[in-house]
């Protein structure tokens, strides 16, 4: 498929994303030929042709630091042939007298057209040809040659007056840019037009809200667009009247929003809309799809006024957007003025510098990292004055010291310098020392400072020892009254945040707790016998065990399959229970600074909470309790229930007893050996020695076993025993926990009252642990019950 060609006549001295994007394919293969040029004229190696401009006819290309340019032809399957290079420079040319500011904006009534839009993107008309209603003249050659210049320029919503003035430059006015720039002929001379398609930063921007509805409303008079631009200028004389003709346009500072425009200038229509005025009917094959674009309308109205055989010779249903420009150019003239040595590779300095750039998709990615920057920073915790240093290098920074990783990087670092600075990062705690915990955010130096008051391995943990202290720093209420006038409340904001100092307290009081109860090993022997699930509610749970089919019968030849019979089910079922207390902190505690009795109660909190559930377990072994069938868990009907004392013997009864086990229905033995040793601490060093060598060289039949031994410390019969499977082979028991939490909670139970930030002169605290369990096979374990 060919690609798409520059017309005659056209060409581009600038790379705008327009152009890349309307040629893309001829840059990417023009591009590549250089390329391939280079490489050989360089004995290899890669390198990267960075196209300045391109006509149809040539392309100039910057390489190591100068510009070349090259002629190149393109064929009919798309390969190019390209030229000998000459080298070029940038040609600066004066057009004659200084330039002055051209800006358009006063009371002048000049008729817009505004038409409805699809995708948020607004077709709009820069300005037009002829006598503005500032007295300035604007010829369509001035305006035609300007058609580059416009391309991606800025778009501010100013008043008229900071308009008139040339103020208003804000980021905060800034509403999107202007693309997709060219020239319309008009009917006669110097009445053409600027029109381009206005694409916004922020489709719901206010000011974009409204140019959007004056579009769908019909209430295009009620606002206009305006050029702020620097000319060359001369007098011209109409009549009686002088004006001031725009020779040449230097430079195109911004196009601004306004009430009163004075060039024409407005929104002419949402993209992809129709122009009812425009005279062709969409065929009955396109009917529902989109009509005309108004460039290609505006483009053939041209054409009819020139040569009307021309225009009735045009089949609108067929006709490409090619074919329209081709046309247009053969009856009107080139879009673009063709190139000559003093204007064509021109280049403007000014494109370079600052506010006069245009403004590209990449400009407005850069605008969104701001922005995006400037939340992430506004969020850190961090002094007033370190925000602002970094909102002011955001606001110059480029798109590669924007990105996630390099704006946390950006924080942090701030963050480390803040810290290391005494008197504006350092928590001066008087039992820290000097300088002691060194942090930018002080309620992450509170946390930091009880964590370290809790924990014996925590690096500050000798300099805190003081709970009264640390209440005293963190409230300022040094006479620990517990009343809220008592306190710092600046201090209070910067340490607690939005939290009370019982919920810091309680928050600090939880990570010890569960510290302490992941360490708390010697009450884990319990998940060795259970399969843990998540519960969503506290309503019955309901564990189904269907019974085994037989052995397949044998069917003779011809004879009819016969019905198998049917397995029963058991079920086992239980709920979920909540198990928990409270626990008090007194003012008399705080005040007294009893460290002793402060510091023991997350210890004592989490080995309540672990050993509380490591009972639950061990009591369905212990208790001997009915389970799903109505039967005790060790019945001889189970055949799991024996009398002998724990020797080798007794041992391989054991195992022998649960490998013998049969499926419900089916009969068939289970084929499961106990992996599981429970026994009450009065028989572990018997159970371990049950495994070792003794007198004998080889090893006995159950010394060859491997058996996980678990001693309960609770269990008051010293003879009883028990033997369990691993719940992966047979899920003996099931132990279920709500919303999957394993691990009990914390909560404040009393909300400070008005005035205090204690009830009852103290805080309590509420432990919760919720989950449930029950037996789901009673094949899975084997006891002695030892009389």
């Amino acid at each position: 498929m060919p690609v798409k060609r520059i017309p005659p006549g056209g060409g581009f001295a600038r790379m705008t994303e327009a152009v890349t994007t309307e040629y893309g394919q001829l840059l990417d293969l023009v591009r590549q030929a250089i390329r391939d040029k280079l490489r050989l004229s360089a004995n290899g190696g890669d390198f990267y042709a960075d196209v300045r401009g391109i006509w149809p006819d040539r392309v100039v290309v910057q390489y190591k630091g100068r510009l070349y340019s090259y002629p190149y032809t393109l064929t009919a399957d798309n390969a190019v042939s390209l030229g000998d290079a000459q080298e070029v420079v940038a040609d600066y040319a004066p057009v004659g007298a200084a330039p002055v500011s051209v800006r358009e904006a006063n009371a002048d009534d000049q008729e817009t057209a505004f038409r409805e839009a699809a995708d948020g993107s607004i077709e709009v008309t820069l300005i037009r040809a002829g006598r503005s209603g500032n007295r300035n003249y604007y010829p369509d050659a001035a305006l035609r040659e300007a058609a580059p210049m416009f391309e991606g320029v800025r778009v501010f919503a100013k008043s008229d007056a900071e308009h008139i003035a040339g103020k208003g430059k804000d980021v905060r006015n800034l509403i999107g840019g202007i693309y997709s720039v060219r020239f319309i002929e008009g009917t006669v001379p110097d009445s053409g037009a600027l029109v381009g398609t206005f694409k916004a930063i922020d489709p719901s921007d206010a000011a974009v809200t409204k140019m959007v509805e004056a579009v769908k409303r019909g209430m295009q008079g009620l606002l206009g667009l305006s050029i702020d631009a620097d000319a060359r200028t001369r007098i011209r004389k109409a009549g009686a009247e002088k004006l001031r003709e725009a020779v040449r346009f230097v430079k195109v500072h911004s196009v601004d929003l306004i009430v009163e425009p004075g060039a024409g200038g407005g929104l002419d229509r949402l993209t992809e809309a129709a122009d009812p005025d425009f005279p062709t009917p969409t065929p009955e094959s396109e009917q529902g799809s989109q009509a005309m674009p108004l460039w290609k309308q505006r483009m053939l109205e041209a054409v009819k006024a020139k040569d009307p055989a021309k225009y009735a010779a045009v089949n609108f249903e067929t006709i490409t957007d090619d074919e329209v420009v081709n046309l247009h150019e053969a009856v009107c003239g080139p879009l673009v003025p063709a190139a000559d040595s003093s204007v064509s590779n021109t280049q403007r300095v000014t494109e370079a510098q600052g506010d006069s750039t245009p403004l590209t998709r990449a400009d407005l990615a850069v605008f969104e990292l701001r922005g995006v920057a400037r939340e992430r920073i506004g969020a850190a915790q961090l002094p007033q004055a370190s925000k602002e240093r970094l909102l002011a290098q955001v606001a110059t920074a480029g798109a590669d010291r924007l990105t996630e990783a390099a704006v946390a990087q950006l924080i942090k670092d701030e963050g480390g310098y803040v810290a290391r600075l005494t008197e504006s990062g350092a928590v001066r705690v008087p039992m820290f020392g000097q300088g002691s915990i060194q942090v930018g955010d002080r309620s992450l130096t509170m946390r930091d400072m009880l964590d370290a008051f809790w924990d014996p391995g925590h690096k500050d943990h000798g300099r805190v020892q003081s709970i009264k202290e640390c209440y005293v720093e963190m409230t300022g209420d040094r006479q620990v009254t517990g009343r809220l006038r008592e306190c710092d409340q600046s201090r209070m904001v910067e340490s607690l945040g939005s939290s009370s100092f019982a919920e810091v307290l309680g928050d600090s009081i939880t990570r010890r707790m569960l510290a302490d109860y992941r360490a708390a090993v010697d009450f884990d022997g319990w998940r060795q016998l259970v399969s843990v699930v998540p519960l969503n509610d506290f309503r019955v749970q309901h564990r189904t065990r269907w019974g085994g089919y037989g052995d397949l019968p044998a069917v003779a030849e011809g004879a009819d399959y016969q019905p198998l019979g049917s397995p029963t089910d058991e079920e086992a079922t239980y709920r979920a229970t909540k198990r928990g207390g409270t626990e008090d902190v007194t003012l008399e505690m705080i005040k007294n600074d009893d460290v002793g009795v402060i510091r023991r109660i997350p210890g004592k909190l989490s080995r309540a909470a672990k050993r509380t559930l490591a009972k639950f377990v061990f009591d369905f072994l212990r208790n001997n309790q009915a389970i799903y069938d109505g039967k005790a868990l060790f019945h001889a009907d189970h055949g799991n229930l024996f009398t002998a004392a724990l020797d080798k013997t007794a041992l391989a009864a054991h195992r022998l007893a649960m490998l013998k086990q049969t499926e419900m229905d089916s009969n068939d033995r289970i084929g499961i050996t106990p992996t599981r040793l429970i026994v009450p601490v009065e028989l572990q060093e018997a159970a371990v020695d049950l495994f070792k060598l003794a007198t004998n060289n080889e090893k006995t039949f159950i010394q060859t076993l491997t058996m996980n031994i678990i001693p309960v410390w609770y269990w008051t019969d010293a003879n009883d025993w028990c033997t369990a499977a691993d719940p992966l082979d047979i899920p003996g028991i099931e132990m279920g926990f709500l919303d999957g939490k394993e691990e009990p909670e914390l909560f404040v139970q009393d909300s400070p009252t008005l005035g205090s930030m204690f009830a009852a002169d103290k805080l309590t605290y509420k432990i919760r642990h919720i989950y449930g369990g029950a037996v789901t096979d009673f094949r899975a374990f084997t006891k002695a019950v030892v009389a």
